[in-house]
C-alpha cells in the first residue's frame, strides 16, 4: 500500500506541473514517470484486491473492475475533455491532479484500515 500511495502522490504532482513544462525532453520523461506510476498502481491495487477477495470469486471479480474502471476512465475522459476545451488546458490539468489526489486521500485512508 505504501507504493499505492507513492504512485498516486506522484501522478497529482505531475499532473499538476505537466502545462507548465517547456521543453520536449521533460515532457516525455513526465510522460515516462507517468506511465510507471500507472503501471505500478494498477499491479498493487490488482494483487491487493485478489487477497481480499475469496478464489471462487476472483475471475467475476477481476471482470466486474475491467468493467467499472473502464466506464470511469470514459466517463473522466469526457469530463476532462469539456473542461479543458471550456476553461483551458491548465484547468483540465488542474481537474486530473485533483482527481489524482483524491486517489492518494483515497488510499491513505485504506492503508489506516487495513489490520
Amino acid at each position: 500500500m505504501p507504493l499505492y500511495v507513492a504512485a498516486c502522490a506522484g501522478l497529482a504532482a505531475g499532473h499538476m506541473a505537466t502545462p507548465f513544462v517547456a521543453l520536449l525532453v521533460g515532457a516525455v520523461m513526465m510522460q515516462i514517470l507517468f506511465g510507471f506510476c500507472r503501471a505500478l498502481g494498477g499491479v498493487v491495487a490488482q494483487s491487493s484486491l485478489m487477497t481480499i477477495v475469496p478464489r471462487h470469486f476472483m475471475g467475476r471479480t477481476q471482470s466486474a473492475m475491467a468493467i467499472l474502471t473502464t466506464v470511469v476512465q470514459l466517463l473522466m475522459s469526457v469530463a476532462l475533455g469539456w473542461v479543458t476545451e471550456g476553461a483551458g488546458l491548465v484547468a483540465g490539468y488542474a481537474l486530473l491532479a485533483l482527481l489524482y489526489t483524491g486517489a492518494t486521500v483515497s488510499a491513505i485512508r485504506a492503508r489506516q484500515l487495513l489490520p
